[in-house]
């Protein structure tokens, strides 16, 4: 039986892909170019999800602001947990930082929280529609004048209470070299036995913040950039192949420097 649009209808996790079939004389109206669309959006967010997997490409440092109690982050790219494309094309608007909470030495700190209250600042993907233009043809009896003709892919940041989760530095896979070769029974039951679900928050952290006393200034000192998850390109996996196997730290790799 032929798919339809409607099994186009993305869910979490896997899922199969519609995209247009042409032919002479085919009427190609909104939902077969949004088709178009979702198609090469959805097969690259895929790959970027299980292949390259998230966190932040480049950039992206997070520092004070010039002035008053807050922090900005500086220009890089990132993908969230869903594959998808987060650009900051320059250094952010300020981001303010919430005063310490009171403190109740009665109760537990709550969370991931340190006896030195923390926040953790997150970047998230965002789309907005834009760039409003008149519109020509009624649909269907709607009267609409005008209607967004863009969608501009963005970015928002967000403050959340506590420390971010640490970064697991451990293997998952801790038998995957045996007898000093590999295990590729260890590889194949990894990638066989499950396909990772999209999670319910797809945004990813950048810093943990120690909030300063009163009114002070956040100072470099108390951001730290060791909670963001990062990709681990080929470039940098090969320098991290050298480096652990002893080789000198700069190399010529097919052009490279």
């Amino acid at each position: 039986m032929p798919m339809t649009l409607r099994d186009a209808k993305p869910c979490d996790g896997i899922h199969t892909f519609v995209r247009n079939r042409y032919f002479y004389g085919k009427l190609l109206d909104v939902c077969h170019f949004q088709l178009e669309q979702d198609y090469l959006n959805g097969k690259r967010w895929l790959l970027n999800r299980l292949v390259s997997g998230y966190g932040v490409l480049c950039g992206l440092d997070v520092q004070p602001a010039e002035n008053g109690r807050a922090v900005v982050v500086t220009a890089g790219a990132a993908l969230d947990r869903g594959g998808r494309e987060i650009i900051v094309p320059c250094t952010s608007e300020p981001i303010d930082i919430p005063p310490r909470p009171a403190s109740k030495p009665d109760q537990p700190p709550p969370g991931n929280c340190e006896p030195e209250d923390y926040v953790h600042l997150c970047i998230c993907f965002k789309q907005c529609d834009s760039d409003p233009a008149p519109v020509l043809v009624d649909d269907c009896g709607q009267a609409t004048s005008c209607s967004m003709s863009s969608i501009q892919e963005r970015y928002k940041l967000v403050i959340r209470s506590c420390k971010a989760p640490d970064i697991c530095l451990e293997s998952s896979v801790s038998d995957f070299v045996l007898n000093g070769r590999l295990n590729y029974n260890a590889l194949v039951e990894r990638v066989t036995r499950s396909c990772p679900d999209l999670p319910a928050d797809l945004c990813i952290p950048l810093a943990n913040i120690r909030l300063p006393s009163g009114d002070d200034p956040p100072q470099a000192a108390d951001i730290e950039i060791n909670a963001r998850p990062i990709v681990y390109s080929n470039d940098m996996l090969f320098d991290i192949m050298l480096a652990l196997a002893g080789e000198a730290p700069v190399r010529n790799r097919g052009g490279k420097q």
